[in-house]
């Protein structure tokens, strides 16, 4: 009999609400101005903050990479 994992409450809501366009959001501007990598600057849960804030992705993009600059 094959055992069903369930999924938790908080990365379903995360997977479904929106969350995961927003963090695309946030990698495309990071790799727009060559801020880095998202990953590497910040884990889900902080940036699940800014999403739960109404943070803008391309605020969140400049305050995790300031010197970096739109041309």
């Amino acid at each position: 009999m094959k055992l069903f994992h369930k999924t938790s409450a908080l990365s379903f809501y995360m997977i479904h609400s929106g969350f995961k366009a927003f963090k695309d959001r946030v990698k495309a501007e990071l790799d727009a101005t060559g801020g880095g990598n998202l990953d590497d600057l910040l884990d889900d849960d902080r940036l699940h903050a800014y999403y739960r804030n109404g943070d803008s992705p391309d605020y969140v993009a400049a305050s995790l990479c300031p010197s970096c600059e739109e041309d």
